[in-house]
């Protein structure tokens, strides 16, 4: 006889079971990390590649696939974060900030383009890849930030630079998938709607959630909880609402954070700090991403990777360099701020996937060769962005943490 109210071997690993042994196992190795002196990302992406075969072997695809929804919310978060700390009026008043920012971004697009063109790649395919490229990872620059506690120009002008060319990588992506059709005249006025659906798609849903956060706020209570609380929640609404659209999830959540800040009314929503809860999906996130990287890519994408993130490096460096004398920056500062340019992490693998899906004539060794990119500098991109805010002399790694959001200089602190 089998009593019902005994559990059923052998065992299964549930979903909540699985959530709690990867946030577990990443705080672990963040921490290992950290005590030889790394940044913590690098310990979460390491214990996620060395879980992976065990996941493999468990036959846990599936339930390691619906933990995704982790990976959509940290990078809704992030997304969102980096979104308000876009200051419109900073480039405004210093348009070297918007210049470098276009600089390091149109530079790497065109030096990569032309390494895999030399290459023997093809051009469209070459082109959707440099677009890629373009992309700092919002999620590893903001997780040093916090880590080591960062502040100043450099810190700041990095932030709003990764927003700009997150912007720009995930627009010019969106628009190269088209041109195949558009050169063969297949479906030109789908091909050309659609490019166009998904930007203003993005920024009406982004302007519409931050005019019901400004709403809702006041309605509620002043209180930094309640703020936070709302701010999570319409975060994870405008993830939801973005993917039932089908319009772009990096777009809607940066135009989301965006309009809150660089709104002419800012005493409605408080400028809250996301960093306790968000820290929690920050670790999933880097963890999952780790354990998803296909390790063969290394092999066979090595050619193009390499030419990938040398490419990214000097064109990165040149746009900032060229115009950080005219921004009042030093020779250190301005390679600090290259420097913290250089991760490629989870935007760069949701913008491939996207690629994929709409155009799946996207070659799968050029494709090995950005996985192969993403693979190197998810370890060598945060160890990146630390040495350069610690050269900048910005980095504070024995600071306790704040519990409000400091004023950076350049960008001052405000209710957003």
């Amino acid at each position: 006889m089998d009593p019902g109210f005994l559990p059923q071997f052998p065992l299964a690993l549930s979903y909540p079971l699985l959530f709690g042994l990867l946030l577990l196992a990443g705080m672990l190795g963040g921490e290992a990390a950290r005590a030889l002196g790394l940044p913590r990302i690098v310990g979460y992406v390491v214990v996620g590649g060395m879980i992976a075969p065990l996941i493999e072997a468990l036959a846990l695809n599936p339930l390691v696939d619906q933990a995704r929804i982790f990976v959509d919310l940290a990078l809704g978060l992030v997304l969102f974060d980096l979104g308000r700390r876009m200051n419109l009026d900073w480039m405004k008043r210093d348009w070297t900030l918007a210049a470098s920012g276009a600089a390091e971004s149109f530079l790497t697009f065109g030096a990569v383009f032309a390494s895999l063109v030399a290459l023997d790649f093809r051009v469209v395919d070459s082109a959707i890849a440099a677009s890629i490229a373009i992309g700092t990872s919002p999620a590893v620059v903001l997780l040093i930030v916090q880590d080591t506690r960062s502040e100043g120009q450099v810190t700041e002008r990095a932030l709003n630079l990764v927003a700009l060319n997150s912007l720009l990588a995930s627009i010019l992506s969106t628009i190269l998938v088209a041109s195949p059709d558009l050169v063969e005249l297949r479906h030109v006025e789908e091909t050309l709607l659609h490019p166009a659906y998904l930007f203003v798609g993005s920024l009406v849903l982004g302007a519409a959630v931050a005019s019901l956060a400004r709403i809702l706020a006041r309605a509620v209570e002043k209180s930094p909880d309640l703020h936070f609380t709302l701010i999570a929640g319409l975060v994870v609404a405008a993830v939801g609402l973005a993917t039932l659209l089908k319009v772009s999830v990096i777009l809607a959540l940066l135009a989301f954070g965006l309009f809150t800040r660089n709104d002419a009314r800012r005493h409605d929503l408080l400028n809250v700090n996301l960093e306790p809860a968000s820290r929690l999906l920050y670790i999933v996130l880097f963890v999952i991403t780790g354990a998803s990287l296909p390790l063969p890519a290394l092999v066979t994408g090595a050619a193009g990777g390499i030419a990938i993130v040398a490419a990214r490096l000097a064109a990165k460096l040149a746009g900032v360099m060229f115009f950080a004398p005219l921004g009042g920056l030093r020779v250190r500062q301005a390679v600090g701020l290259g420097c913290a340019l250089m991760p490629m992490s989870t935007l760069a693998l949701m913008l491939q996937h996207h690629v994929v899906q709409q155009y799946p004539a996207f070659g799968p060794e050029l494709a090995a060769s950005v996985l192969a990119a993403v693979i190197v500098m998810e370890i060598a991109g945060p160890i990146a962005v630390q040495w350069g805010l610690q050269l900048a002399g910005e980095t504070e790694p024995d600071a306790p943490a704040p519990t409000e959001s400091p004023a950076k200089p350049g960008a001052p602190a405000e209710e957003t």
